[in-house]
């Protein structure tokens, strides 16, 4: 990498074909370059050729931490609940989404409430752990010199990747992310999750109640529902929840923002759904 300096190494200019160097070990360049015509002021020791071993160790890390974090994130958990719980395989059942909404619905429907719960715990509670380990990994890895911003974009990035992508499922199938950013939320400031998830619910509740006229609140399963099923206000919320968080704690953002956009991609599928679906009802009114 060039460098411009204003400084460099003292001694004259002696024999054009050396290679020299600083007493740090810095490579001057393989020759000098010739003066160009009409800047007699041009000094070939204004540029430096430096090559840090330590960036090349730090890439390294980066790179380690990304593997690490998607593996964190590719463990199945609703998988193996569904599997559990039910002898069924939650790939093939209800939305075919692998996570903690779907979970609750496939036990919802064959069997009581509270294994519903139970299970929606499970899963949920493990998903949102594996946000909260990749970030703990990524500091936990942290050296001299280390940019630990970037390590922590890098694995909360590629912990959403994980979990929304399995590598066991030929990263065809996994969940959305949401419980994953939780996590994500939590390890780097607890009390975020208060901010993001209280903009969140809101969204999603005043969606519901301009869309569809009613809430539902008489129980928890009723709520549960309305959360999983008002995808225009989880998508809404998602995007303006970034807006507080950034004037809450600006350490949070870019961590935050690599995530909500790999959780807003995986619901394309369900926002093509409701435009598909829209084009039909007004077809069918005209």
């Amino acid at each position: 990498m060039l460098v411009p300096t204003e400084k460099c190494l003292s001694r004259k200019r002696t024999d054009p074909g050396s290679y020299p160097t600083r007493p740090d070990g810095v490579f001057l360049g393989n020759k000098y370059p010739q003066p160009i015509p009409g800047q007699e002021k041009f000094k070939p020791e204004a540029f430096i050729i430096t090559m840090n071993p330590a960036d090349i160790d730090n890439n390294t890390w980066l790179v380690l931490i990304a593997a690490l974090a998607y593996l964190i994130g590719s463990f199945p958990t609703a998988y193996f609940v569904t599997r559990r719980m039910l002898g069924k395989d939650i790939r093939f059942e209800g939305s075919g989404n692998v996570g903690s909404m779907n979970t609750y619905s496939l036990i919802k429907s064959t069997q009581s409430g509270k294994q519903a719960v139970l299970g929606l715990g499970i899963t949920m509670l493990t998903d949102l752990g594996k946000g909260v380990l990749a970030i703990y990994v990524a500091r936990w890895l942290a050296l001299p010199g280390y940019n630990l911003a970037g390590a922590l974009i890098i694995a909360g990035t590629f912990v959403i990747l994980g979990h929304n992508y399995l590598f066991c499922f030929r990263f065809r199938q996994g969940g959305r992310g949401i419980a994953p950013l939780m996590g994500i939320l939590i390890a780097l400031n607890a009390t975020s999750i208060l901010i993001w998830g209280g903009t969140l619910l809101l969204s999603i509740f005043l969606a519901q109640r301009m869309l569809v006229g009613e809430i539902g609140r008489e129980s928890f399963s009723r709520v549960f529902s309305v959360i999983g099923s008002q995808v225009i206000g989880r998508i809404s919320g998602l995007a303006i929840a970034l807006l507080p968080l950034y004037f809450f704690d600006r350490g949070l953002f870019f961590p935050v923002l690599a995530a909500t956009v790999l959780i807003l991609i995986k619901h394309t599928d369900i926002i093509k759904k409701l435009v598909r679906e829209s084009k039909q009802t007004q077809t069918q009114n005209q």
